[in-house]
């Protein structure tokens, strides 16, 4: 083996004579980059190392009471953490993260600050009758903060209840009242379905407790679902006026949908303004027909008189009673009917290229116009009789804003096309340059490890100079030849005389001695 690597040695120690110095500048090259990158690979691997053996965050952005309970847990079972964050973040060694989490899961850690019905898992002979009623609350308060932080867009509750004592005077009974602070997550709020959801969530899980009787407020202090407090007639208002902002917009909606289906997106803008009937009015109804007559009753009355003075009288008395047809309507008109729209509708004309190649505007036809009017009136059920207004107008609208980050975003996508072409490009010379290099890495240590055998070099005579060859030199190579050839036909005969040779020999060795 130690003599594999002498050769091996030799070899590179001649290869490298043989190398001019640009091509030792290349190879010198090439090694230290290879060397460099295994020694940053090492270090990067090593440094992974040392951040996976290090601390990793457990927790973080917990709250001061749940740090304090996970940071007495860690205590207790002798593991080594760090705090950050203002002692909201807790961090351990990343070695026992996930059995850390494991064992403070086990322990109901970091829970929720609120406790649920776990209270009574345990039993209390000693507990009162008031200690029980609180717990029950307790317990109420902290199931509702763990459904409400249920939420996606919840981060943590609070729910306060207050149940008044019953007596039986009813006059002296007060209503159940309600207290939900909630944080939400940063950059996530809550809508107005969903806060009137958590009311509803609230009122039905409380006996007695009214919606309005529940306050929801964020921790800024902001109320979020009963802005108007006691005020019936200004939260009534407010109410009136969402629902005119929603009929408004569902209008809007489906006229812009349409016109932009026919137009192009940004070419018609339609606004509407609705006038609602908020009035909640009964009416009761009495109508008569007098050309209808039935008869209800009949009475005749016949008396007859005999041997009276003036003779034998007889009478006739008859009463009919008529019922006349009597119709009775009882009308109860709901609250938000329409009683008006006014509907203003923004047409962009026409663009066409001018002789400067410019865009120049052409207004919309009268039939144009005309068409987008019947159009709009059908999808919100236009009504002349109601006295619904509408008016449409083309006007160049003012889109230099729009065609400037239109022309932003085109520079900017054909800029990012030249940019991946150009790392295509520069990817492919990379890689030609690259096989180039290694092609010709190839070559030179070919022919370094395969040096060309060097040519004689000719003699200065045009003709080679033949000397005569002696006479005795002759006759053996003749003699040679012939011998040559009697060995391949007669082997049998030569090999007998070599025998002969031999024994004379042998026998003139003896008689010298």
């Amino acid at each position: 083996m130690s003599e594999f690597f002498k050769q091996l040695i030799a070899q590179l120690s001649a290869i490298w004579q043989k190398l001019s110095l640009q091509q030792k500048i290349i190879t010198v090259s090439l090694v230290a980059f290879t060397l460099l990158g295994m020694i940053g690979l090492l270090m990067w691997s090593q440094t992974g190392g040392k951040k996976e053996a290090g601390f990793k965050v457990l927790y973080s952005d917990l709250e001061v009471e749940r740090a304090a309970d996970v940071t007495e847990a860690l205590q207790k079972a002798n593991y080594k953490y760090k705090l950050e964050n203002n002692g909201r973040t807790v961090l351990v060694e990343a070695k026992h993260l996930y059995e850390i989490r494991m064992n403070l899961a086990r322990e109901g850690l970091p829970g929720s600050t609120g406790w649920g019905y776990e209270l009574f898992d345990k039993t209390n002979l000693g507990m009162t009758d008031y200690v029980q009623k609180i717990n029950a609350r307790r317990a109420l308060e902290g199931e509702l903060q763990r459904t409400i932080e249920g939420l996606e867009e919840v981060k943590s509750a609070r729910v306060h209840i207050v149940i008044p004592e019953p007596t039986i005077f009813l006059d002296a009974q007060k209503d159940a009242k309600a207290s939900v602070v909630i944080k939400c997550v940063p950059g996530r709020q809550l809508g107005k379905e969903q806060i009137r959801g958590i009311t509803n969530l609230v009122s039905s899980s409380v006996d007695g407790l009214k919606p309005q009787n529940i306050s929801v407020v964020d921790f800024n202090g902001k109320l979020l679902n009963n802005p108007f407090g006691d005020d019936d007639l200004a939260l009534a208002s407010s109410r009136n006026m969402e629902l005119q902002q929603t009929v408004e917009k569902y209008l809007e909606n489906k006229s812009n949908q349409i016109l932009t289906n026919i137009l192009g997106p940004s070419k018609a803008y339609v606004k509407i303004a609705c006038d609602l009937d908020f009035d909640k009015v009964e009416k009761t109804m009495e109508k008569y027909d007098p050309e209808s007559r039935v008869i209800r009753s009949e009475e005749r009355i016949d008396e007859t008189v005999k041997n009276a003075p003036d003779g034998d009288n007889q009478k006739e008395r008859s009463l009919t009673n008529y019922e006349i047809d009597k119709t009775v309507q009882r009308i109860v008109q709901e609250v938000g009917n329409i009683k008006r729209i006014t509907i203003s509708v923004a047409v962009d004309g026409r663009y066409e290229i001018g002789s400067d190649k410019k865009p120049v505007f052409v207004a919309r036809t009268a039939e144009e116009m005309q068409n987008i009017e019947d159009l709009v009136k059908n999808a919100v059920g236009y009504d002349l009789t109601r006295g619904d207004q509408i008016t449409v107008s083309s006007i160049k609208f003012d889109n230099e804003l729009l065609r400037g980050e239109q022309l932003e975003i085109q520079k900017r996508e054909q800029w990012d096309k030249y940019m991946q072409i150009a790392k295509y490009v520069l990817a492919f010379f990379i890689a030609a340059g690259f096989l180039l290099f290694l092609r010709y890495l190839t070559k030179t240590v070919a022919e370094a490890m395969n040096p060309p055998i060097p040519a004689l070099e000719k003699l200065g005579f045009e003709e080679p100079v033949v000397e005569e060859v002696p006479e005795d030199l002759k006759r053996s190579s003749e003699i040679l030849e012939r011998v040559e050839m009697l060995t391949r036909e007669e082997p049998v005969n030569i090999a007998a005389i070599i025998r002969l040779w031999l024994s004379e020999n042998v026998a003139s060795g003896k008689k010298k001695k």
